[in-house]
């Protein structure tokens, strides 16, 4: 340990002072001052104390000092500093960026060390399902055609594609529709019996479902004839709203239908006679309309007919009905006739002639019309006339 310590401490705490730090006997510690000296006598700790506490604040004082003499020489120690990291940070990803690699090359520099991850990566449940096919298009998805159909079978029966109402198939109208490419199920219900067949739509053939030998060996059926006896013309059978074929005279029309109560219509345009009839297996039912017809559609064609005429003098008038049985509103135009016979005032022979007029009218669906005509006969005196003839009909 020193035994004489001479300190200069600057301000400490309000003026400079000279401190002599040495060894002196237990007996001696009261301070003397001697030439301007403060002796202090204190132990080896007490030493090492202030000696350390007086260290500090003479490295505080050169702190301070070392700082204004940085603000007055130029920048600042912490500005330099930062900008020195920039600098360097901004050499080195340049650096990096800029650094090419060549692929098959090999590098001389020590290699570096390995890094195993201590995560186990898991694999991926894979669920495989059905989707749509896209073209380039993404937005477009493919489609295909599929085509219902019944065979024979008698009636309307709806069209289920995936559990979805998809339409009606009848026997001379089958159901075709346009759908997503891929796997469908379709489903066809008579009452409570169902049917279902699996299809693959592809957009380059249609697909086909066809229940038809299904509903022959499932459903129960009943023969039916329909007749329309002598009626003169040809007309449609209509069965539970769906057309089952055609009648005409002398060719009635066979049936096999399902069991149970149908309604049978025959038609003349819009004037239609029908009958309801309970079908059973194995027992024939038979339905002759012809009397029926007759009574409702005289006429089974638009036609115009002479109801009566006379003759005025020179003048023959002709009673005219026009009948439209059609399903729309008709224009009939006809070409009436009539041969006469007169006396040729210069001869006073008798001669023969005829004249024609030409009537239109306009007939409504299912409806009559009257008109009345004349037709003037000219060429001399004392007419004898015949009975007025129809040339010709249009609408």
């Amino acid at each position: 340990m020193l035994q004489e310590i001479l300190v200069l401490v600057k301000g400490y705490p309000h003026r400079e002072e000279f401190y002599v730090i040495g060894r002196c006997v237990p007996a001696n510690r009261n301070r003397v001052n001697a030439n301007n000296y403060t002796t202090v006598c204190m132990s080896i700790y007490e030493q090492h104390s202030l000696f350390n506490g007086l260290m500090e604040i003479k490295n505080r004082n050169r702190l301070s000092s070392d700082k204004k003499s940085d603000k007055k020489n130029g920048l600042p120690i912490k500005k330099f500093m930062l900008f020195t990291c920039f600098v360097i940070v901004g050499f080195v990803l340049v650096t990096g960026c800029t650094t090419p690699t060549i692929r098959g090359t090999k590098t001389t520099a020590s290699p570096s060390p390995t890094i195993t991850p201590s995560v186990q990566a898991t694999t991926p449940e894979v669920t495989l399902s059905l989707v749509p096919v896209l073209t380039q298009n993404t937005s477009e998805i493919k489609k295909g055609i599929l085509n219902v159909s019944i065979g024979e079978y008698i009636g309307v029966l709806p069209v289920f594609l995936d559990n979805k109402i998809a339409g009606n198939v009848s026997m001379n109208k089958p159901l075709n529709m346009t759908t997503n490419v891929g796997r469908h199920s379709v489903r066809i219900c008579v009452d409570d019996l169902c049917n279902n067949q699996d299809v693959m739509v592809l957009s380059s053939s249609p697909a086909m479902a066809d229940f038809g030998d299904w509903l022959k060996k499932e459903i129960v059926v009943g023969p039916l004839v329909v007749s329309i006896g002598g009626y003169n013309a040809e007309l449609q059978v209509i069965m539970d709203n769906v057309t089952v074929g055609n009648v005409s005279q002398g060719k009635p029309l066979n049936l096999m239908v399902r069991e149970g109560n149908h309604t049978i219509n025959v038609c003349v345009g819009i004037l239609c006679v029908n009958e309801t009839v309970e079908v059973k297996f194995a027992k024939p039912v038979t339905i002759d309309f012809g009397d029926r017809l007759k009574k409702v559609a005289e006429f089974s064609k638009p036609t115009v007919r002479i109801l009566d005429y006379r003759q005025v003098g020179s003048k023959v008038v002709v009673d005219l009905e026009f009948i439209n049985p059609a399903k729309n509103d008709l224009a009939m135009t006809t070409i009436v006739q009539c041969a006469y016979s007169y006396i040729d005032p210069q001869t006073k022979w008798r001669k023969g002639s005829s004249k024609q007029v030409t009537v239109t009218r306009s007939v409504k669906a299912g409806n009559r019309s009257k008109l009345s005509s004349d037709i003037w006969l000219d060429g001399g005196r004392s007419y004898i006339i015949e009975i007025p003839q129809i040339l010709n009909t249009t609408y």
